[in-house]
């Protein structure tokens, strides 16, 4: 059996295997009934919260999570988003997110 073979056949016997309880629940802005909302109907609260999810998959999103934690926080800690944006090359969203999930953190 090929690897790719393999691979699918290990990623249907997993979703098989899942139960109700393993699906992931939408944001509270979302419902499966209603329509989606319209992206200018939304706080900037509930974007980010639509987005939190997505913005941990970024490839190096540890890493600059980690990066800020030990070496820009220490020198700055009241860094802004704009700021970490520009130092680390990332999105303005990506900045928002890592220094809000380092602010839960330290709470």
């Amino acid at each position: 059996m090929s690897d790719l073979n393999h691979f699918l056949s290990q990623k249907k016997a997993n979703s098989e295997g899942k139960s109700s309880r393993d699906v992931k629940k939408l944001p509270k802005i979302i419902n499966r009934s209603g329509s989606a909302p319209i992206l200018n109907q939304l706080s900037k609260e509930q974007i980010i919260e639509l987005l939190d999810p997505l913005m941990t998959r970024i490839p190096g999103f540890a890493s600059n999570l980690a990066w800020t934690r030990q070496k820009i926080l220490p020198s700055n800690p009241n860094i802004a988003p704009e700021e970490l944006a520009q130092d680390l090359g990332i999105s303005l969203l990506e900045a928002y997110v890592i220094l809000e999930q380092l602010q839960l953190s330290s709470e």
